[in-house]
C-alpha cells in the first residue's frame, strides 16, 4: 500500500471517530449536558485528535530514520565471486545508496505534508539530489523545500544548499543575490561568517575578485573567533 494512501486512511479513520463522537453528543445531549459530561467529551475530541497526530508523527519519523540509515550505509562493492550477493545494508556505488536513499525520502515527503520531519525529509532529499550532481533538480527541491519549510532550521539550510545548486549551474547572479541578503541577517539562524565564506567562494567562482575579497575580509574583522579565518585569510593571500 503507498505511503500516501496509508496516510489518507489515517485521516480518514479519524474523521469516523469524530463524527462518532458528534453522534453521541446529539443523541445523548439532555443525560449529558453537564459540565463534567461536557469536559468527557471534549476530552475525548482533543484525545483522539492528538493519539492521531502523533502515530502520524511517529510514523513520520520513523521512516525518516530508515532514509537517513540508508544515507550513512557503507559502501562495499559486489564480490565477484560467482553467486555472490550484495551484502545487506550495503550498496554497492554511491550513485545505488543515492538512488535508494531519495527513493526512502520521496515516500516520506508524499506522505507527510508539514511538520518538522516532513521539512528535514524536503532538505535530505534535495541535498541528495545535489550529491549525485543532479544541481537543477536539487534546486527545485530546494526551492519546495524553503517553501514549504515554515520557521524550521531545514528551511534556513536549504537556502544555503539552494545557492549551492545556483552555483553549480552558474546562476550566480541569483545566489551572490541570495547570500548578501542572508549575510545581513545577524539575528537569523545562519551563521553569518558562513554565510561570507560561501558568498566569496561563489564570487570567486563568478570572477568577482572584489566582491570575494570584500566577504573574505569581513570574516576575518568581523569574526576574528571563526573557525573560518584561517581559511579566509589564506584566500586572501593567494588572492593578493
Amino acid at each position: 500500500m503507498k505511503a500516501e494512501e496509508r496516510h489518507h486512511l489515517q485521516t480518514n479513520e479519524f474523521a469516523v471517530r469524530m463524527a462518532w463522537v458528534a453522534e453521541q453528543l446529539t443523541t445523548n445531549l439532555n443525560r449529558i449536558l453537564t459540565i463534567a459530561g461536557i469536559v468527557v467529551v471534549a476530552g475525548a475530541i482533543v484525545g483522539a485528535y492528538f493519539y492521531m497526530q502523533k502515530q502520524s508523527a511517529d510514523q513520520a519519523s520513523a521512516e525518516l530514520g530508515a532514509a537517513l540509515t540508508i544515507m550513512q550505509s557503507t559502501i562495499a562493492p559486489m564480490s565477484t565471486i560467482p553467486g555472490a550477493t550484495q551484502a545487506a545494508g550495503t550498496f554497492p556505488t554511491e550513485a545505488a545508496r543515492g538512488e535508494a536513499a531519495i527513493a526512502a525520502l520521496q515516500k516520506v515527503v508524499d506522505a507527510h505534508a508539514s511538520g518538522d520531519t516532513a521539512a528535514a525529509a524536503r532538505y535530505h532529499l534535495a541535498s541528495t539530489y545535489m550529491s549525485l550532481g543532479r544541481a537543477a533538480d536539487a534546486e527545485r527541491l530546494y526551492a519546495d523545500a524553503i517553501a514549504k519549510g515554515g520557521t524550521t532550521i531545514y528551511a534556513d539550510m536549504a537556502k544555503l544548499g539552494h545557492v549551492q545548486a545556483l552555483a553549480a549551474l552558474q546562476k550566480y547572479d541569483d545566489a551572490i543575490k541570495t547570500l548578501t541578503e542572508l549575510s545581513a541577517q545577524r539575528d537569523g539562524k545562519l551563521p553569518v561568517d558562513g554565510v561570507l565564506m560561501e558568498l566569496a567562494r561563489v564570487c570567486r567562482k563568478a570572477g568577482k575578485l572584489e566582491e570575494a575579497r570584500a566577504a573574505f575580509k569581513r570574516v576575518v574583522d568581523e569574526f576574528p573567533e571563526s573557525g573560518y579565518v584561517g581559511e579566509a585569510r589564506q584566500q586572501l593571500s593567494t588572492m593578493g
